[in-house]
């Protein structure tokens, strides 16, 4: 395979990767030769996805921790690079919401767990793991946010919204940043995507949602796993501070 398009052998860590698009993105990586680091809250599932994937000839590992939690992240830092010695690609694809409150029915606890669950889980294993890419003057950062960061969506709420936005402005602050030490920063923006979250929605939304796309569909994760390889790969070296909107044309500001 060409240089620029290979990730064999390099570290990947996904965040959030035992289900959904954070699966994909592992399965993804994991394909194509890299050793990847899943970071998640629930053992079982990650056991059982490293298992798997380890019995097909893959290498990856797992590791228990809240990602909205600044020492668990620490902890899981700590753990990959005694492991493996570096870091070469960060996929930050833990997030997401719960509830939908009305905006003023929000209390202050609500609030802050959902801008920590939408962009806390982004910045914490980030900043452990930025020093050890510097380090070796290479890096790849990828942030998942959402449509609903880069436009209004009505069953988004405020937290979410906010918070996946803020994403966007992170990343590039970081892609300023760290340039200079040949580390990227982008954004992959999903659309609606088939995974548990979306599912759980019924087939009488998603089919209400698929009509108001463009390509007449909802997307699928492994599309997503595709658009966050591309941005992690040697040959997207001059491309940063990107958001890369993959929705199917609903919306293409």
């Amino acid at each position: 395979m060409n240089d620029l398009c290979s990730v064999e052998g390099q570290v990947a860590i996904v965040t959030g990767g035992t289900a959904g698009i954070g699966l994909a993105c592992v399965e993804r990586f994991a394909a194509e030769g890299a050793k990847v680091a899943i970071v998640a809250r629930t053992a079982a599932t990650g056991e059982a996805v490293t298992a798997r994937l380890n019995k097909g000839g893959a290498e990856t590992i797992f590791i228990a921790g809240d990602c909205a939690s600044g020492d668990d992240m620490r902890a899981a830092s700590t753990t990959i690079l005694d492991i493996w010695g570096r870091a070469d690609i960060l996929v930050n694809c833990a997030g997401g919401f719960v509830a939908s409150p009305a905006f003023e029915d929000y209390d202050d606890d609500a609030w802050e767990a959902g801008i920590a669950w939408s962009l806390s889980t982004k910045f914490l294993l980030t900043r452990e793991i930025v020093p050890a890419m510097k380090r070796n003057a290479y890096g790849r950062i990828l942030n998942i946010s959402s449509l609903a960061g880069r436009t209004g969506i009505p069953f988004a709420p405020a937290d979410y919204s906010a918070g996946t936005a803020a994403v966007i402005g992170l990343t590039r602050r970081l892609a300023i940043e760290l340039a200079p030490f040949s580390i990227t920063a982008n954004v992959v923006a999903p659309g609606t995507v088939r995974s548990p979250r979306a599912e759980s929605l019924g087939e009488e939304r998603l089919s209400q949602i698929a009509s108001m796309i463009p390509v007449g569909r909802i997307g699928a994760v492994e599309e997503l796993a595709h658009a966050a390889w591309f941005l992690c790969t040697p040959g997207s070296a001059f491309t940063t501070g990107a958001v890369l909107d993959v929705n199917g044309g609903i919306w293409t500001g």
